[in-house]
């Protein structure tokens, strides 16, 4: 296999420079930007080296080589220390730390490759072998607009963000893209030659083959007329010029989140053997299960005109006063979507939207965050907190519609899942013990989602988890208890994933879960949150402290980095989680 080489390094240049040497020698990598990551990844990983540079945030690096050094279960790997500020004396305090090796930057490409070989090869003489790469899922945006500037403006806005970015300077040219390629969202000028944005949102919500893609329209127009040509075309969304970054990303994030949801959903009932996707009925979902929407705000006259403008919706409107009745009322009602003023008496706007999102009960409520024209800081705020989107003051008919409209259609699918889930238990595919999804149907599920990924290039992760030493348990406490233990391990797993992801009783006492759209890293800060939380549980019942605990260990595999066959895909999982058993259970393995 190739050598795996964690890369410990704050500076982004510095990171760009050293993995693409270091890929271009076939090795994998790992990243960490912090000495408390980088030292998590290495007890996850275990990789063949550690490149660790010296001048760290918070903790340094030469402190981190210590904590690595210190542990009998990683001393073994190797640690080259970098540094930028090389002064007599430095590669004395590196060895001292307990560096295998030191090398100062700037590197030198030529011969960087042959001098950390030597700390790689010096260990267990291993030969370099080509290995898959980890797909680097991107959603795929469409940039849509005949002046070159604007597309640069927008392309430079999402710059930073995990998308890729395809642009088209007229309307053919967009749908020759959009008929030819995989678009995950469009963003759109109006006013274009030959074929302007409503045309071509018209073409596109037509063709049964493309009409699922998330249709943004970005113009200067204003006009109430303008925008509902544009609605009426089968635009999802609907943004004025100039852009705010914050409020495009956050638009952004929310249309995909909502186009990830429909396609699990498409992807579960398939697996049960569907052929169409009939049941696949939001409106239908939306009519028999009508929708709430409460509006937090203290200011009577803000919220008449809000009131007003919607009056006549289908959906319940509730208001009220007061941070603390809109918690007191999340808790206690089924609310689909909450309207939030920031400026509010006792609790803020962002202390009720980070109690919210920090509550398993009410953190799928949808939330639109209401802030002032001017007020950045506000929204950068409200992204840190969770919120889902923003109404900026004074408020627009048809964007207040927009959003709400956009947010319930999201939370339909979000409840459609749910919903599937709770309906499954007559269907002969989830588990009655712990109400997760079967062996079985998880099969069925994972092959058509495998060659969903392989078709539209995206990552699969798959984790199994096995409960240590559960035989021992159920002797000692009985099986009654046993199933206790399962239960709650059932109920850890649904509180630490997403409703896309896909959990299972796998057997026994091992368990399951698939990840679609999986980033590797997210994947395993997942399960280290997992395996984290069964070793800190008490159960409060039982008084012998021995079997107060247990622990759990983990096996991860991803399609198509380790395999691009469901049944190799598992196979590779359980390999690996004999693997976490054989070393000391309690623990995850990836490699």
């Amino acid at each position: 296999m190739a050598p795996v080489i964690l890369i410990i390094e704050d500076n982004e240049m510095n990171m760009k420079l050293l993995k693409s040497i270091i890929n271009k020698a076939q090795c994998q990598v790992i990243e960490a930007t912090d000495a408390e990551s980088g030292i998590l990844l290495t007890k996850i990983h275990k990789p063949d080296l550690i490149l660790m540079d010296i001048q760290l945030p918070d903790m340094d690096g030469l402190q981190a080589t210590r904590i690595i050094k210190q542990d009998p279960d990683l001393n073994h790997i190797p640690i080259v220390a970098l540094t930028s500020h090389a002064m007599i004396g430095d590669d004395n305090k590196a060895k001292a730390a307990g560096c295998d090796g030191y090398i100062t930057k700037p590197i030198n490409t030529r011969t960087f490759m042959n001098e950390i070989f030597y700390f790689i090869k010096s260990k267990d003489e291993q030969d370099i072998e080509p290995k898959k790469q980890e797909i680097d899922y991107k959603p795929r945006i469409l940039v849509v607009d005949d002046e070159p500037n604007n597309v640069k403006l927008i392309s430079a806005m999402l710059f930073k963000e995990h998308f890729d970015i395809i642009t088209a300077y007229d309307g053919k040219a967009a749908l020759d893209i959009v008929n030819s390629r995989k678009i995950d969202l469009i963003l759109m000028d109006i006013m274009m030659p030959e074929i302007d944005g409503y045309q071509v949102t018209q073409l596109v919500k037509q063709n049964p083959q493309t009409k699922d893609i998330p249709i943004i329209l970005v113009t200067a127009l204003q006009s109430e007329h303008d925008k509902k040509l544009g609605f009426d075309a089968g635009a999802d969304e609907f943004l004025t010029k100039p852009i705010n970054k914050i409020e495009i990303i956050a638009r952004i994030r929310s249309m995909l989140r909502l186009k990830q949801y429909r396609e699990q959903m498409v992807v579960r009932i398939q697996s049960e053997g569907q052929k169409n996707i009939s049941s696949l009925n939001e409106k239908s979902f939306r009519n028999k299960n009508v929708q709430s929407v409460l509006l937090v705000e203290d200011n009577d006259k803000d919220s008449k005109l809000i009131q007003r403008l919607i009056i006549n919706e289908p959906y319940q409107l509730m208001r009220v006063k007061s941070g603390e009745e809109a918690i007191s009322l999340a808790m206690n009602e089924k609310i689909d979507l909450i309207l939030l003023d920031i400026i509010l008496p006792g609790l803020d706007g962002y202390q009720v939207c980070q109690y919210l999102k920090n509550n398993d009960r009410t953190r799928d409520i949808q939330i639109v965050m209401i802030t002032s024209l001017s007020d950045l800081e506000s929204r950068l705020k409200g992204v840190e907190e969770g919120v889902d989107d923003f109404l900026v003051k004074p408020i627009d008919n048809r964007e207040l519609k927009s959003r709400i409209n956009a947010l319930l259609r999201k939370k339909a699918y979000h409840d459609l899942l749910q919903s599937h889930r709770e309906q499954a238990l007559s269907l002969a595919v989830t588990d009655g013990l712990t109400q997760l999804y079967n062996q079985s149907y998880f099969k069925r599920y994972l092959d058509i989602e495998i060659a969903r990924a392989q078709c539209h290039q995206y990552n699969v992760g798959l984790l199994i988890a096995d409960l240590d030493d559960f035989k021992k348990y159920n002797d000692e406490l009985g099986h009654l208890f046993g199933d206790e233990i399962l239960r709650f391990f059932a109920r850890l797993i649904r509180s630490h994933i997403q409703e896309i992801d896909f959990p299972v009783r796998y057997g026994g006492e091992e368990f399951a879960i698939v990840f679609p759209y999986a980033e590797v890293e997210k994947v395993i800060a997942v399960a280290e949150r997992i395996r984290k939380s069964v070793e800190q549980y008490v159960f409060p019942e039982v008084e012998n402290p021995l079997l107060a605990r247990i622990t759990v260990s983990i096996g991860i595999a991803f399609c198509p980095i380790d395999a691009i066959k469901s049944n190799e895909l598992i196979e590779k999982a359980d390999h690996r989680l004999y693997h976490a058993k054989k070393s000391g259970k309690n623990r995850i393995f990836i490699n």
